[in-house]
């Protein structure tokens, strides 16, 4: 009897030493369950502290133009692209040298077109970033010549070089070309394309660095990939920022993502993974609908269904609070176009804030 009573006496001990162990837990996990909501809470408002900082600060307007899709919209495009200058004030426009345009025949390099979007711009004090590579901005991206059809990929990378250096040659010297676009988001898989070739990327990088000494952009999906190559041989990076897409799967598809996340990121890469590069910039904000077919082809209710101008202006709102100090719209030859079937909101928006 006494064992027995031995035996409660100590499994009472031992239950009251366990509980008191559990109490002292319990109470470490309600200072780190506090800690982490007030350090969640003290994050939000910082981010939204320099959301509206951000916001209010001054930052630079441009446009990316394409003299192929404003034609395939029906459009003039050289007429439209001096109705913009007009219009829209702009300062700063992205245009793209365009291989199969520029070597129509091997060695036969054309600048006619070129020249005129380049000079018409010099004319009225426009900034050109000027893209240059197998893939550049519009679809189908990637525009080889007809003549390197059924060429080996060797070749037709070396083929690629020399007509970077002719485009550089010629505009090199001249103060409108603020800087060289190499390729555009070159390690996404998007496009009729070859397959992503980082190594080539390095070197044609490498390559346009013995041409020129004027800064060199790359560019990445600001939602889709990890930016950490182009940023590191770049001295400026541009991410792109959809907010809305349209997926063949699910349909309308929002990204969730937050401006801090832009921002956070950016600031990461550059101070532990590439020191030398020196701004990132929004070089793609969409300002026009994502459609999965040709946009001319796509019913005029839905295209202003799945983007409004209220879309158009949240979009901005949110590229300012991410803080890039320099934002090229996509859409410009877009808002012309539906301007033309009755819808000049959008063009009108644009106008207050490119003015």
């Amino acid at each position: 009897m006494a064992y027995i009573f031995w035996l409660f006496k100590l499994t009472l001990m031992k239950f009251r030493h366990i509980a008191k162990k559990y109490q002292e837990t319990e109470h470490i996990k309600i200072y780190l369950l506090i800690g982490l909501i007030l350090s969640i809470f003290l994050f939000y408002v910082g981010t939204k502290i320099w959301d509206q900082i951000y916001s209010d600060s001054k930052i630079s307007f441009g446009v990316s133009y394409s003299p192929i899709y404003a034609a395939s919209l029906g459009l003039n495009p050289k007429t439209t692209y001096l109705q913009m200058f007009k219009d829209l004030k702009i300062k700063k426009i992205r245009l793209s040298a365009y291989w199969d345009e520029i070597e129509p025949q091997i060695d036969n390099f054309s600048f006619t077109d070129l020249d005129f979007y380049i000079n018409e711009a010099a004319k009225n004090n426009v900034q050109v970033m000027l893209s240059v590579g197998y893939k550049l901005p519009r679809w189908p991206e990637c525009r080889t010549p007809l003549w390197l059809y059924g060429s080996s990929k060797t070749y037709r990378q070396e083929r690629q070089l020399l007509y970077i250096q002719k485009v550089i040659e010629r505009y090199n010297n001249n103060p409108t070309i603020e800087a060289w676009q190499i390729e555009n988001e070159p390690l996404l898989e998007f496009g009729t394309c070859d397959a992503v070739d980082e190594p080539y990327l390095i070197r044609e990088v490498n390559f346009v660095r013995t041409l020129t000494n004027k800064p060199i952009v790359l560019t990445d999906s600001g939602e889709l990939s990890s930016w950490i190559t182009p940023m590191k041989l770049s001295d400026i990076f541009g991410n792109t920022m959809y907010r809305t897409v349209e997926n063949p799967v699910f349909g309308t598809l929002p990204y969730v993502l937050q401006p801090w996340f832009y921002r956070i990121k950016s600031s990461l890469l550059r101070t532990f993974i590439a020191p030398n590069n020196k701004k990132t910039i929004t070089i793609e904000l969409q300002g026009e609908p994502w459609s999965q077919d040709f946009i001319g082809d796509t019913p005029i209710s839905t295209q202003l269904e799945h983007f409004t101008v209220q879309n158009f202006k949240e979009n901005v709102i949110f590229a300012k609070k991410v803080g890039t100090p320099e934002i090229y719209l996509w859409g410009v030859e877009w808002w012309y176009w539906i301007a033309k079937l009755g819808h000049p909101e959008y063009l009108e928006y644009a106008r207050t804030i490119l003015n």
